[in-house]
């Protein structure tokens, strides 16, 4: 698999990346919200030792979240090997990573494990066939929690079933110029998919990247769950197109007038906030769809990781103010991406 972040796709792939997840947990093993944190640690030792044992192609890394201080371990939100709930219960949680980043396994996060495939473009067979051979080396050596008639087990009644969450990140500009995000989220909800913005503040959805995924596991096999997310997709993509070339024949001048007005922020600016600079690179990834800017989609990637608050100051290497952050995200960004 291919490490979204770098990914050099081609100027018209707006699928940033595809994440599987299948959702576990062990048998006769109370779940961790009711585990005491000991158990809890021994059992993220257990899982390490179990993929260490049967997966020889990959090098992986257990990173144990109690033993550091969890703003370490922000960027890996930002790099979707992780999220907010595992870091959230750090005297429990850990995860396990392989060097390429494009496989981790959350423990502890909500459920016992939580197997996750990344890759860049839109590659769901090819994820959820790497998820499944974890999936499967875990069991040859550790008893899940399964029922015949409701399937595996879980704390979250969401994740009952197959335990597949199958999702993809897309970028999105003209659907969301022309206000149509939320006709397509209401057909999403009837064939039980969401689509959700992946940044918001206060209610206002921005940098038009949004996350389309299934809402549910139960009663559905994986390859229905899996077909009926890649034709949403590919039909999402097709709109998508079709509202890019009537913007660019009814507005050219006001497209090419926002995307190198973006460039040119961005190559002079020497304070930039963390919302403006998301919307700005928004506008600097359509001009790369567009042909408009020969910039690679992996440095936009990596800016959009490197740029949060705390991770510029992770990058720096100490606590840094607001306006040191905004001075030194203006840095990063010419650094990058001029």
């Amino acid at each position: 698999m291919r490490n979204w972040i770098h990914n050099l796709a081609n100027n018209e792939d707006i699928v940033l990346s595809t994440k599987i997840q299948l959702a576990r947990n062990l048998k006769l093993v109370p779940f961790p919200n009711k585990l005491d944190y000991m158990k809890a640690r021994e059992n993220a030792e257990l899982i390490y030792e179990v993929l260490n044992d049967t997966i020889y192609s990959e090098d992986m890394t257990l990173y144990k979240l109690w033993e550091n201080d969890k703003k370490d371990y922000e960027d890996c939100i930002e790099k979707h090997l992780i999220n907010k709930n595992l870091l959230d219960n750090s005297e429990k949680g850990a995860f396990i990573v392989n060097k390429n980043e494009t496989i981790s396994i959350m423990i502890n996060e909500g459920e016992h494990i939580k197997i996750q495939c990344i890759t860049a473009g839109l590659n769901l067979e090819e994820a959820f066939n790497s998820a499944n051979i974890i999936d499967d080396n875990i069991e040859s050596k550790l008893e899940y929690a399964f029922n015949e008639n409701l399937g595996y087990l879980m704390e979250s009644p969401k994740n009952i079933g197959t335990g597949l969450e199958a999702s993809i990140d897309i970028h999105l500009p003209a659907l969301t110029m022309n206000n149509e995000i939320d006709k397509i989220s209401k057909t999403f909800d009837r064939l039980g998919m969401s689509i959700k913005s992946i940044y918001n503040y206060d209610s206002e959805k921005y940098g038009n990247i949004y996350r389309i995924s299934n809402k549910s596991s139960l009663g559905i096999k994986e390859h229905e769950i899996i077909g009926t997310l890649k034709g949403v997709v590919l039909n999402v993509i097709s709109e998508e197109k079709r509202a890019k070339e009537v913007l660019l024949s009814k507005n050219k001048y006001e497209v090419e007038n926002k995307v190198y007005r973006a460039y040119a922020i961005l190559q002079s600016a020497v304070l930039l906030d963390e919302k403006e600079a998301i919307e700005l690179l928004s506008d600097i990834r359509l001009g790369v769809e567009l042909n408009l800017l020969n910039i690679e989609n992996g440095k936009i990637n990596q800016l959009l990781v490197m740029i949060k608050n705390s991770s510029i100051e992770n990058y720096i290497g100490r606590p840094l103010n607001i306006r040191e952050i905004n001075y030194e995200r203006a840095n990063l960004v010419k650094r990058i991406l001029i």
